[in-house]
């Protein structure tokens, strides 16, 4: 919903697939109307090209094995997701299925390229191509999301846009799915969000040396106790933020990472006991706490859980 909204998940108040977002709160679809556009939303379709990898698939490039030094939140997550041990013929199978649900979308996203030639469009159409998450496949010893490894919380974001942005770029830039929001708005001339905390990228992709721009992102996890609560026991409520090389991992009522993502790219250092990184951390956790508390949304997420038991029994029986 933040892709939509952008705002934090906090300040949109949802965080799982069982909380609704309130109405009264504006979106990108809204704000493309405003602007006299129609915008239009689509599903997805999950097809495989499973044979084209078939027994040419790698293992994970960081394997994580079981053991009790991990942090207490991803011990507690693999004994609860059972995958505290997944055989290799499991890894490789998929790993195989996911490569092939990826080459399944480059086709049907050539499909939609061919198209706007075809319609005399793609020399005046802004397409970008993003995702709500990553995919771990195994890194850390870990699958799906539901962590801030860089494997599952760094999403691709691919713009192109014929005569506006110059072709073959790449912004090493930190940027945000909240800054993606803003860049469309922009260039369709559509009025902002209210309360958005993204970033129009326009002046930073055309002129990359010009532009102003503070290298920071955050992203937040958080999991109800029941509903949409996952595997473990009670809560979980978590935020990370970005900035710079750092990357700060908090797990309220658990200890923090601390990454130097330049230096140790695959996360395989934690830095956050490490005095010389002291100071760093104190920082990072302070921008993590601004205007976040754990304790609120620990509230607010059980004030939808009564909510929504509310609304459940009605649609059972109305």
């Amino acid at each position: 919903m933040s892709a939509l909204t952008g705002r934090h998940p906090f300040e949109n108040r949802v965080w799982t697939n069982s909380h609704v977002l309130d109405s009264a709160i504006p979106t990108l679809a809204h704000a493309m109307g405003a602007g006299g556009y129609r915008p239009v939303l689509i599903g997805r379709m999950h097809a495989a090209d499973y044979a084209r990898y078939e027994g040419r698939m790698t293992l994970p490039r960081t394997p994580e094995p079981f053991s009790e030094d991990l942090h207490p939140h991803l011990r507690a997550w693999r004994r609860a997701c059972g995958i505290v041990e997944v055989t290799e013929e499991e890894i490789l199978r998929a790993r195989t299925a996911y490569w092939a649900l990826v080459t399944r979308l480059d086709h049907m996203i050539g499909r939609i390229l061919e198209a706007l030639e075809a319609a005399g469009l793609a020399e005046n159409t802004l397409v970008l191509y993003t995702s709500d998450h990553g995919e771990l496949a195994g890194e850390h010893g870990l699958w799906w999301k539901q962590s801030f490894y860089e494997d599952s919380v760094r999403a691709p974001a691919i713009l192109s846009w014929p005569g506006r942005l110059p072709e073959g770029g790449r912004c090493g830039r930190v940027t945000s799915s909240l800054d993606l929001n803003a860049t469309i708005l922009d260039a369709l001339a559509c009025p902002p969000l209210p309360h958005s905390r993204g970033r129009s990228l326009l002046p930073l992709l055309q002129a990359p040396g010009a532009a102003e721009w503070e290298d920071v992102a955050f992203s937040e996890f958080c999991l109800d106790a029941e509903g949409s609560g996952g595997p473990v026991a009670g809560e979980v409520v978590q935020r990370m933020v970005r900035r710079g090389p750092w990357k700060l991992n908090y797990y309220d009522g658990q200890p923090c990472q601390l990454f130097h993502l330049e230096d140790d790219p695959r996360e395989t250092r934690d830095r956050a006991a490490d005095p010389a990184c002291a100071g760093v951390r104190a920082e990072l956790e302070g921008l993590v706490l601004d205007g976040w508390d754990p304790a609120w949304v620990r509230e607010q997420m059980a004030r939808r859980r009564a909510e929504g038991r509310v609304l459940a029994e009605w649609g059972r029986r109305v």
